[in-house]
């Protein structure tokens, strides 16, 4: 540990399915965090945004999050473009309020694991 800090390992935000992947995210987050010593940093609105742009649960993936590792979590704002075919595709932003089905997701989590220092991120479109 030479920078006698604990590092935290942030879930992105995925806009495309990759379809060679042989180990599920969660699996492979738990996985790093275990062999490095390393936290993790959940951010609930990129798990809202990765599950609606690839077709997957929000739930199953906070359920499956080793919350225990869980150091830190953040929640930021999105918004909704389309993609090329038309189809929705949600842009984590920083830039927009809180959505209330992330708040809801939020609290799902805190009933799980009790309290974790919470950062909402709001870094641009900053308002008056």
């Amino acid at each position: 540990m030479a920078l006698r800090r604990m590092m935290l390992l942030e879930n992105p935000s995925s806009y495309v399915r990759l379809v060679e992947s042989t180990m599920p995210e969660v699996e492979f987050l738990a996985e790093v965090s275990k062999r490095t010593g390393c936290g993790l940093l959940l951010d609930v609105n990129n798990v809202f945004v990765s599950a609606k742009n690839n077709g997957t649960t929000p739930l199953f993936f906070l359920d499956s999050f080793p919350l225990d590792r869980v150091r830190e979590i953040h929640l930021g704002g999105h918004h909704e473009e389309t993609d090329e075919a038309g189809v929705p595709l949600l842009i984590d932003d920083h830039g927009s309020p809180v959505a209330n089905t992330v708040w809801t997701f939020y609290e799902h989590v805190i009933n799980r694991a009790g309290p974790i220092a919470t950062l909402i991120e709001w870094d641009n479109d900053i308002p008056d």
